[in-house]
């Protein structure tokens, strides 16, 4: 029976432990708000990236002009302030 009691509390031990983690790390997700990214395409008649879409950096549907569907793909820039390239994939903003 001791040894019952043991087992038995040790295992309740680690489970709250386990359930508080989870319980605090997912609190702390929930309120996070992420900044939306200017989504571009390159146009080849100035040689530039021009601004046509506002885009997440969260996995979800692909960002697209003016985020219509059907549309052609809106990247961000590769480097903040450079706008000679843009290739970086974006999602579509929730």
């Amino acid at each position: 029976m001791n040894t019952f009691r043991k087992h038995f509390l040790s295992a309740a031990v680690i489970l709250t432990g386990i359930g508080t983690a989870y319980a605090s790390n997912s609190g702390n997700n929930t309120g996070k708000k992420i900044a939306p990214m200017d989504g571009y395409i390159f146009n080849h008649s100035v040689g530039s990236c021009e601004k046509v879409a506002e885009c997440d950096t969260q996995p979800g549907p692909i960002c697209t002009v003016g985020n219509i569907p059907g549309q052609p793909q809106a990247f961000g820039l590769d480097s903040p302030g450079d706008f000679n390239t843009c290739n970086v994939e974006l999602s579509q903003r929730q």
